[in-house]
């Protein structure tokens, strides 16, 4: 029998696989507080932007990574990773933590570094 932690990895490892190419090389200093009144940063973030988010809760099975919230303190944004690409943003690594039991619920946290590619 397959381990939930051996499914949970595969599925991050083909949705990654899934999310797209992505741009190596030096990123623009992106400050998403200063004066950005009326602007996405989604959408408006400088081209080669990078930054870490952390999954807002645990990857559970039966999750859909596409519609996995995550917290990207940054950009002082919460968004699905199907949002993220929309936006322009590609997954350049993805990190999968040990499984662990919150509220009597099983699940992976999960990271992930992202860089605005268009």
């Amino acid at each position: 029998m397959v381990s939930k932690r051996l499914l949970l990895t595969t599925a991050a490892l083909a949705a990654l696989a899934l999310a797209g190419c992505s741009s190596t090389g030096p990123h623009s200093a992106f400050t998403p507080h200063v004066n950005r009144a009326g602007l996405d940063p989604l959408l408006d973030a400088p081209l080669r932007t990078e930054t870490v988010c952390k999954g807002a809760g645990l990857f559970t099975a039966g999750t859909k990574l596409g519609g996995f919230s995550f917290e990207c303190p940054d950009l002082d944004v919460v968004a699905t990773l199907n949002e993220l690409r929309d936006a322009g943003w590609r997954v350049e690594k993805m990190h999968i933590g040990r499984q662990t039991i919150e509220n009597d619920e099983s699940g992976t946290p999960l990271s992930a570094t992202i860089r605005k590619v268009y």
